[in-house]
């Protein structure tokens, strides 16, 4: 098994964000506990910031529980339950967010990794890289310390915000879960 390690030190992640996860994890008791232990809290409380080290810790539980495909379908449930922004209303602005978005849920030594107002990113998290490719179709591009099953059900959610028959394919070559710097995702559509 892959394991999942922070790419920089001080990271800590909204815990807004977290319990969105912890969310998604209710119908799996024994997991959300798991996730819980692992973020060392009884009860998360989504107004502090959790060290992203311990996330990792509990995704990895997720990943030896459930494996690729869970974890592909714990991200996919994620998306349903995050509250969009005005302007963000079809699947390309959503993905084409998804980097900023990501950054914004993050923090490096206690300041926010995207600033709003001036739109500055701090660098040390990697990224979900987006490119239209067609009406319905997109590449994604992550190389961050997420699992890789966890991004595709990730992206993929996302999208169905917005669209359906949406399919997620990898691929072929570098991915993280095989040592790989980054993972390559092709993201189509049908409406």
């Amino acid at each position: 098994m892959t394991p999942y390690v922070p790419m920089a030190p001080n990271i800590t992640v909204c815990g807004q964000t977290t319990s969105v996860f912890i969310d998604v994890l209710k119908s799996f008791t024994v997991l959300q506990k798991a996730m819980l232990d692992a973020l060392g809290v009884e009860k998360l409380d989504p107004q502090a910031w959790y060290p992203q080290e311990r996330i990792l810790r509990a995704y990895q539980k997720v990943d030896f529980v459930l494996g690729g495909r869970g974890l592909e379908r714990f991200g996919r449930q994620v998306p349903a339950l995050v509250a969009f922004p005005p302007g963000i209303d079809d699947a390309h602005t959503v993905l084409a967010m998804l980097d900023a978005t990501y950054h914004l849920n993050h923090a490096r030594d206690g300041v926010v990794m995207f600033d709003l107002a001036t739109g500055e990113m701090t660098e040390g998290i990697g990224h979900y890289s987006y490119e239209r490719v067609g009406e319905r179709e997109a590449l994604m591009s992550c190389d961050n310390a997420y699992p890789c099953r966890f991004d595709m059900g990730l992206i993929a959610g996302f999208a169905e915000r917005f669209v359906t028959g949406v399919q997620i394919d990898h691929e072929p070559g570098e991915c993280r879960a095989r040592g790989g710097e980054r993972c390559f995702y092709r993201i189509g559509w049908v409406g």
